[in-house]
This record gives structure tokens, C-alpha cells and sequence, in this order.
């Protein structure tokens, strides 16, 4: 393994250089066994969430928060109440949450974000300002925006009325049930809703200069099951070689979910079509919370997971049993995992992707004031608007989200491709002038993290600034 592990070093330190991650942490499993981890950190991103870098920087038992991976968890305890008879993937929520948006929609619907239900939480961006209760989620006016079944459109809401339907099934909260049915029978003893031993701090990079600044680590409440857990990248092989059928304890994997049912977690179900007006083929399915990939001859099986200062990925080839995982301390991400495991896997693909090139953007503009480059958080946006006055949005420089908007019912709503249609966009004006949109949540502004518009989740009150041993 010491040449391999040299290649894989190497393409993590390079890999963090070039994406300008303060730190990368990474493993890979075979056999049921990690077989290998590494860590790529600038020298001032240390340590813990609180109290300050801890001296020689992050190590491979610090965690991270893994946002979305937390998913396929909670779909892993759904199943297990589906395998139990306590309820069937083909009932309707509202049979045991009365509450709930979307009474009409199944488990089904819910864990494979066929719902409807709008992607994230009405109220300000719930990822840096926190998420509801219960009651106030079921208080907020959720929308569904399609009938069950009718198109794929990913839904934290979803997940936490999944999360919810555990609590109210076992009696307990949904992460004790977690720990209590799958993290400690797999071993993941760094796994949890709040680190469990040593964690790294979470930042935003700037765009465009040698600085930083500090994301909260808000309270999600309800909105838990969508994307809170922490853990190490270790833990999520152990997870991922789970999934996978590849553990090395059997009858511990056998007794947390039978492999059969494991297997028809991950059958592709939903098409994950995000490719956006412009087209193109689609090679991502959605199972039974977990994301299917297609990446050449190689199917793998995972989730991928970002929340403010922090990215991850996790992906177990279906057919190998090889899992990587990888989990970044940047809100602007580091990629995914694919080159990891193919490096792994000795194919040949180039240690890095190269970064594409940004295309000059055009400055605000036109009598719409819309046009030109907008901020979320750290990641640039293009806004241009044609002359029906079609707004379209892109990330031009990362191969990204993209969605046109169009005026429907009074109001801009996304119309055509990606992660926003049918969400609603609103733009937020200062003296007449635009200063701030509102897409589906989700704060964007001219400038990153605008200290003169209402951020959710405020700003670092030392704005941004070149890191340092304190960070």
C-alpha cells in the first residue's frame, strides 16, 4: 500500500491546493478494512469548531460536518422500520403523521425526493440561520410543488418528515435511534448530531483573494435528519462498505438491515436530471435515500453532502466492494470523490480535475439591474436576461447549479433545468436597486457574504481576512 498511498497523498494534497480547501481529510476501504487515510491541511486550519487550531493541525479522528450523507442514515432506519411491518414504503406519511406536509405523498415518494415538497425550508437560508421545530415547520407552509410520483426534486423538508416518522415510531430521537441501530453496531464510534471527539472548524474562502471567514454552526432542530450528523471520513467507508454488502462482520451487518434489503436501497428509481436547458445526458439515479452514479463501467452507491464551511462525498462501488470518502472545511467544495477511487483503483484517471476556467461575466446591466455576477456565499453566479425577460442563472466557473426563471402567477418561479425549478425567486431591493436575491431560500449578493444585506446566519465579525494561527 506505500506506493498507492503515496499516489493518494498526493492527489489529496494537490487536490486542496488547487480547490483552496483549508483542510482535506480522506479514506478508502477494501475487504471491509480501511486501508488507507490521509489529511491535507494549510497550516492555520486546525482544530476544533471551538477553542482554536489544536496543534499540528487536523488529524484523520477529526470529523466534519458531512450535510447530506446524513441521509442514506436515516433511509437506513426508515427501512428498518419498513423491514419490522411498523410501516410499508407504500403509505401515505399522513397515516402515522397527521401533521405533515404532504399527507398524500409515501415513504416512498419521501425518500426518493418524489414528493413535491419545495427543496428546502421556508424562512431565511436554514442552513447558517437554523432550523425549525416540528411545529413550526408544519406551521410554515411547506409547498408542494407537484403531485407525488410526478418528477424528481430534491427535498430536505422531505427528510425531515422522515426523521420525524422515526421519532414518532421508536419513541426517541431520530440521531439515538441512529446510534443505537447503526453507527454503534458498524463500529462508527466518531459519528453523531454533535462531534464526538475532535472537529475542524468550517470556513468560506473568498472567490478571488487569500481570505476566509468563519460560518456558524447553526442548530437545525427538525431540520436535523436533512444534514447534521458529523463524522470522519473512516467511519463513512465503514458506512459505505456497509451499503455495499462488503463489511467484515457479517452478522453485525446482517442484524442493522439484511443485504437484500441494502441491495433495494440502492435500485435507481429517480432520474436525477439536473443538466438544465442546455441538456445533456444524465448519469445520477436516485434510490431509496442513497444516490446511484454511473461513472463509466463503475457504479457506485452513496450520497454526496454540503452545509456552510463544509463539503463530503461517499461513494462504494456496487461491484468491487472499494469505497472512498472524503469531507472538505470549505463551503466551496473540493469536487467529489471519483478521482479519489479511480486513483484507488488504478485506472488512470488524472489525480485531478482541473478547475474550469471562469468566464467573464457581465457586469450588472439593462433596466432590470439583475444582470452580472451574484455571490452564494463564496460561489459565483451569472445572472443574465433575455429579452422576454427570462431570468437565467448559472454557475459558469464550477460546471454547477443552473436554472432559468420565468414570471408565473405574479412572481418568478424556475422554469427550465437544475436544482431551483419550480422554486421561487425574489429580489430584494434598496433604494430601488437590487441588492440581494432570494432563490428558494437561499441568500446571494453582490459582493460575498454582503455585510450590508441580512445574511442568515450573520457575518464573521472580522469579516474576511487572511487566516492565521487562530484562524
Amino acid at each position: 500500500m506505500n506506493e498507492l498511498g503515496d499516489v493518494l497523498d498526493d492527489l489529496l494534497d494537490r487536490t486542496r491546493a488547487t480547490r483552496r480547501v483549508p483542510a482535506l481529510s480522506a479514506a478508502v476501504g477494501r475487504g471491509g478494512e480501511v486501508v488507507w487515510t490521509g489529511v491535507a491541511a494549510a497550516p492555520w486550519a486546525g482544530g476544533p469548531t471551538a477553542g482554536g487550531p489544536t496543534a499540528g493541525g487536523p488529524t484523520a479522528e477529526h470529523a466534519f460536518r458531512i450535510g447530506s450523507v446524513t441521509k442514506p442514515m436515516v433511509a437506513v432506519a426508515v427501512l428498518r422500520l419498513v423491514s419490522e411491518g411498523a410501516v410499508a414504503l407504500a403509505d401515505p406519511i399522513g397515516r402515522h403523521l397527521p401533521d405533515a406536509p404532504a399527507p398524500d405523498a409515501t415513504i416512498r415518494h419521501l425518500l426518493t425526493h418524489t414528493s413535491g415538497l419545495q427543496a428546502e425550508f421556508p424562512g431565511p437560508w436554514w442552513e447558517r440561520h437554523g432550523g425549525p421545530t416540528w411545529d413550526e415547520l408544519t406551521a410554515s407552509g411547506v409547498e408542494q410543488l407537484w403531485d407525488p410520483g410526478e418528477r424528481y426534486h430534491y427535498s430536505n423538508p422531505g427528510f425531515a418528515v422522515l426523521g420525524r416518522l422515526i421519532e414518532v415510531v421508536r419513541g426517541g430521537a431520530w440521531d439515538k435511534v441512529l446510534r443505537d441501530e447503526l453507527w454503534e453496531p458498524l463500529g462508527m464510534t466518531a459519528t453523531g448530531r454533535v462531534p464526538v471527539g475532535p472537529s475542524v472548524r468550517g470556513y468560506a474562502v473568498h472567490p478571488e483573494a487569500d481570505l476566509v471567514h468563519d460560518e456558524p454552526v447553526a442548530d437545525y432542530r427538525a431540520a436535523g435528519p436533512a444534514g447534521e450528523v458529523w463524522s470522519t471520513p473512516s467511519d463513512l467507508v465503514r458506512f459505505g462498505m456497509w451499503l455495499v454488502g462488503g463489511e467484515a462482520d457479517r452478522d453485525a451487518g446482517e442484524a442493522v438491515l439484511p443485504l437484500e434489503l441494502r441491495r433495494h436501497l440502492a435500485v435507481p428509481r429517480a432520474v436525477v436530471d439536473d443538466a438544465g436547458p442546455a441538456g445533456g445526458p444524465w448519469a445520477t439515479a436516485h434510490g431509496l435515500g442513497v444516490r446511484v452514479r454511473q461513472d463509466g463501467a463503475v457504479r457506485t452507491v452513496g450520497h454526496g453532502g454540503s452545509v456552510p464551511g463544509f463539503t463530503a462525498d461517499l461513494r462504494a462501488d456496487a461491484g468491487t466492494g472499494d469505497v472512498v470518502a472524503v469531507c472538505g472545511s470549505s463551503t466551496g467544495g473540493f469536487g467529489d470523490g471519483t478521482a479519489l477511487l479511480a486513483a484507488f483503483q488504478g485506472d488512470g484517471t488524472p489525480l485531478v480535475r482541473p478547475v474550469p476556467e471562469e468566464r467573464p461575466a457581465a457586469r450588472p446591466q439593462g433596466s432590470e439591474g439583475l444582470t452580472g455576477t451574484w455571490y452564494w456565499g463564496p460561489v459565483p453566479f451569472v445572472v443574465r436576461v433575455d429579452a422576454a425577460g427570462r431570468v437565467d442563472l448559472r454557475s459558469e466557473n464550477s460546471g454547477g447549479r443552473g436554472t432559468v426563471f420565468d414570471v408565473v402567477g405574479g412572481e418568478l418561479r424556475g422554469v427550465d433545468g437544475g436544482y431551483w425549478l419550480g422554486e421561487r425567486l425574489r429580489v430584494v431591493r434598496a433604494d430601488g436597486a437590487p441588492v440581494a436575491l432570494d432563490i428558494g431560500t437561499f441568500h446571494f449578493t453582490r459582493s460575498p457574504y454582503d455585510p450590508g444585506t441580512a445574511v442568515p446566519g450573520g457575518v464573521d465579525g472580522a469579516g474576511w481576512h487572511r487566516p492565521g494561527p487562530t484562524g
